[in-house]
Parts: structure tokens; C-alpha cells; sequence
């Protein structure tokens, strides 16, 4: 075992990088995905609003949507409303 101390490598990864782009322009709604079947849509719109994504946290900061765009297919629009407000006492 060893010790070698470097920083750590960018891990931003693509979910990164579209959060990211979205705090930039809050409450605009941006097109973020397409996929083949419209559950996929469905269910990674989900993800973001639940912020079950690390880099869509914490949840309620983003709103998602998905919308059919074929027989199949789906796509995703997103938007950053903000961190939602904490309950008071």
C-alpha cells in the first residue's frame, strides 16, 4: 500500500454539465434528451425532479418534463426553478 497524493481527476460528467447550463438561465426550459422509448423520458424526467441525479439536487430545484415525439420516442425539457424553501417551524 502506498500514498500518493494528487488532486482528484474532473469528474463532471454530462448530467454535470446540463445542470449546470440550466442554474445558468433559471426558468427557462431547455430540450435535454431524447431517447428512444417514451417510458425512458418519462422516467428520467422523474429522476430529475426527485433529484435521484446528484447534480439535479436537491430535489425540487429542477423541474422536468417529458413529452412523446413519436410512436416510441420521447424527450425531456428541464428548467431550474431554485432550491426549494425549508419548511419553517
Amino acid at each position: 500500500m502506498h500514498a500518493r497524493f494528487d488532486p482528484l481527476p474532473d469528474d463532471e460528467t454530462e448530467a454535470g454539465r446540463t445542470a449546470r447550463a440550466l442554474r445558468e438561465r433559471p426558468g427557462d426550459w431547455a430540450h435535454i434528451s431524447d431517447h428512444d422509448l417514451k417510458t425512458q423520458a418519462a422516467n428520467l424526467a422523474y429522476r430529475i425532479r426527485q433529484g435521484k441525479i446528484r447534480a439535479f439536487r436537491p430535489a425540487g430545484a429542477f423541474e422536468a418534463t417529458s413529452r412523446k415525439t413519436g410512436e416510441t420516442s420521447g424527450a425531456v425539457w428541464a428548467r431550474y426553478v431554485g432550491a426549494p424553501e425549508a419548511a419553517g417551524p
